[in-house]
């Protein structure tokens, strides 16, 4: 009976042992554990190759974003190199033609606003600045003529100072005398230009330099004072003047030189003008303006002008004005 027993019961045994293989349990860990080790071998190989074109395509677009950096870089030191070779080509002449109390070195170094400002408060006191006081700034260009002394002697009378832009063309030997008597009586001897010709001097900076470089000269020899203040011919907004414009009233702050246009004209130099003309156009916009620099002619052809200066003069008075150079503007 015990060995049927124990037969009876390794039968069992193996029954259940062989349900379980054909269940397929005893063998299922194993494999589950096979597939899982299998499936985490591809995701990580699977990263891998991720990375591995991430890093790849960083690349590539680390060295397109290189190129063009350069090529943007060496396209801009083209620019630059052209724009300084283009400066150079006038940017160096006349070496002598600076503005003594100009700093002569690049603009790029300092604030020039603000050396500017100080220059000019320590010059005018905040008072003047901020007064309204009523001045008019006569200012006569294209001479010297006959004419001028003729102007001298009626802003000598009236005890007014005012500003001649000269044309250094015709201050010729015999009228030396003249441009140093205007010095004398405390007049300022500015620049217009030497030859007046609008298609010559405004062709390029160079060509505008050339021009004022001779008037520069000759104006500096004849008086010994230099000659600081200037006006262009036809005024800083002329037509002929339109494509070097920019250029021309940089390199002249550079070397030091300050411009002046006007607020008001006599239209003393354009078509037939008379006494009364250039009156009332003088008159008929100076109250507009606090502070208006008025333009007249004091050229040979210009003998009306003179004719008129008087009464302009009074009425100008009247209407409470004083009288002053453009530099003290």
């Amino acid at each position: 009976m015990g060995e049927k027993r124990i037969i009876l019961i390794l039968v069992i045994i193996l029954l259940l042992i062989m349900g379980k293989l054909f269940r397929g349990d005893i063998f299922e860990p194993t494999m589950q554990s096979d597939t899982i080790e299998d499936s985490a071998i591809e995701v990580e190989k699977t990263k891998q190759e991720v990375k591995q074109e991430a890093k790849q395509e960083a690349k590539q677009e680390t060295k397109q974003e290189v190129k063009q950096e350069t090529k943007q870089e060496e396209t801009v030191k083209k620019e630059d190199s052209a724009e300084i070779a283009h400066k150079e080509e006038y940017m160096e002449l006349y070496p002598d033609m600076y503005v003594k109390s100009s700093a002569k070195i690049p603009l790029a170094a300092i604030d020039t606003n603000v050396l500017d400002y100080r220059k000019y408060i320590f010059k005018y006191p905040m008072s003047d600045i901020q007064s309204d006081k009523k001045v008019a700034y006569l200012t006569f260009d294209d001479g010297p003529s006959e004419n001028t002394r003729k102007v001298l002697e009626i802003l000598k009378k009236y005890n007014i100072k005012a500003t001649f832009f000269m044309i250094a063309g015709s201050v010729t030997p015999e009228r030396y005398d003249l441009i140093k008597e205007m010095i004398d009586q405390g007049h300022v001897v500015g620049i217009h230009t030497y030859s007046h010709n609008y298609k010559k001097i405004y062709a390029s900076v160079k060509d505008y330099l050339d021009d004022f470089y001779l008037a520069y000269t000759r104006m500096y020899e004849v008086t010994g004072v230099q000659p600081i203040v200037f006006r262009f011919p036809g005024g800083s907004y002329n037509k002929y003047m339109k494509g070097i414009r920019k250029q021309v009233m940089a390199e002249m702050e550079r070397r030091g030189f300050t411009y002046y246009d006007w607020q008001v004209s006599a239209e003393d130099s354009i078509g037939k003008p008379t006494r009364a003309s250039i009156t009332r156009n003088v008159l008929k916009d100076l109250k507009r303006y606090r502070k208006p620099i008025i333009l007249l002619h004091d050229s040979s052809v210009n003998k009306a002008t003179v004719q008129s200066l008087e009464t302009i003069i009074q009425t100008i008075k009247e209407e409470g004005y004083t009288f002053d150079t453009v530099d003290k503007r």
